[in-house]
């Protein structure tokens, strides 16, 4: 069988989300029966390539053109060209109106129309570059062949808000790279807690510092907790949220205990875990949350969000915390630095939830969708 991708968003070095998605995949899908290529209108970069086996794929890059022309008229042409069984998109948009092989979508979330437009006046949704986007998700979802989501609670979404049958959509979860289920050892732990100067204990988070992420929400929770001696590490972000957060926590006295790394090498990111007094996720909305799994695949204690599809990934490995009220968690915070016997109850928890989870067992599925996508 082969399967093209459109690959394009490869052409970025960043390793977050989507492009986890798709390099965890390919990888899993090279040992299988399957011919890859991939497809962009641009170089891919070499760090993403160096991850696949050699000689597992075929790249195809197009001559300049306008994204529109390369989305419906170059991508359809060149799967016939190649005579592709399978043109799958892993980005939630970017396939054409036709082609003449089955067209797969994997749709993440709806977090765009369900969390970001209802709370944005339509006046400031009205301008061309919106309208063209709305244009290209729409074509995607609507033309696909089939839609993999990566959640129930995100299947659930799609089939209420955009009106997509749910015998069209196919669930299948993501897992943590396999670096988060290698061992850590001594002298990765201390240069990792060198390298950002982690002298205390830590609460930690990794993720965006949007609004959806809900950050504010686990700064006053950790204030309220009051854990002498312990910091609150917040990794990821924007420079240009930094100001706010560090505002807020001098505001709750806790200046002193907020750090935020900002950025954070990917390869660090398992003995950040491994070394965190737990993991704290407080988003109000996500379509998986694979954080969760990286979390518990390193044994890490995890606390997430009774929101969406948290309490779905997470299961029994870990606990959860409403967001109508910072005490919970507060509590929780105050349970896991004071009370071993727990901290330990929750990394053997997370570290038996994260064997749930694989990409092989993801790729299998996948493949099956495509199966039954041809015959």
């Amino acid at each position: 069988m082969k399967v093209a991708f459109n690959a394009r968003l490869l052409k970025s070095p960043t390793l977050r989300g989507w492009n986890r998605y798709t390099i965890n995949l390919l990888v899993e899908l090279s040992s299988l029966d399957i011919e890859l290529f991939l497809y962009s209108d641009t170089p891919l970069h070499e760090t993403h390539l160096a991850k696949l086996p050699k000689d597992s794929y075929q790249i195809r890059i197009a001559p300049p053109m306008r994204y529109a022309l390369w989305e419906q008229y170059w991508l359809p042409k060149q799967c016939e060209k190649d005579q592709v069984d399978i043109l799958h998109c892993p980005m939630n948009f970017g396939l054409p109106w036709s082609s003449h092989c089955s067209r797969i979508l994997t749709l993440h979330d709806i977090i765009d129309q369900v969390y970001y437009f209802q709370n944005i006046p339509w006046h400031k949704q009205v301008n061309l570059a919106d309208i063209q986007n709305k244009l290209y998700h729409w074509v995607a979802r609507n033309r696909a062949d089939h839609i993999i989501t990566v959640s129930e609670y995100s299947k659930q979404d799609i089939v209420k808000y955009l009106q997509i049958p749910g015998n069209k959509i196919t669930v299948i979860y993501e897992a943590a790279d396999q670096k988060f289920h290698n061992q850590i050892t001594a002298s990765q732990r201390f240069q990792v807690r060198n390298k950002y100067q982690l002298k205390n204990p830590y609460i930690f988070y990794v993720g965006g510092w949007e609004k959806r992420k809900n950050i504010p929400f686990l700064i006053q929770a950790f204030a309220n907790a009051n854990l002498d001696g312990v910091e609150l590490v917040l990794a990821g972000g924007k420079d240009e949220q930094r100001d706010i957060l560090m505002e807020l926590g001098k505001t709750l006295g806790i200046g002193n205990q907020l750090r935020l790394l900002g950025w954070v090498d990917d390869e660090d990111l398992p003995a950040l875990y491994a070394q965190a007094l737990c993991f704290v996720y407080p988003s109000e909305y996500e379509g998986f949350g694979l954080q969760l799994c990286e979390a518990m695949a390193v044994g890490c204690p995890v606390l997430a969000a009774r929101s969406t599809c948290l309490p779905e990934v997470l299961g029994n490995g870990g606990e959860t915390f409403r967001l109508d009220d910072v005490n919970e968690l507060s509590k929780l915070l105050i349970q896991v630095f004071q009370d071993s016997d727990f901290r330990d109850n929750l990394k053997q928890r997370a570290a038996q939830k994260s064997k749930y989870y694989s990409w092989k067992t993801t790729s299998y599925a996948t493949n099956n969708v495509y199966l039954k996508s041809i015959t």
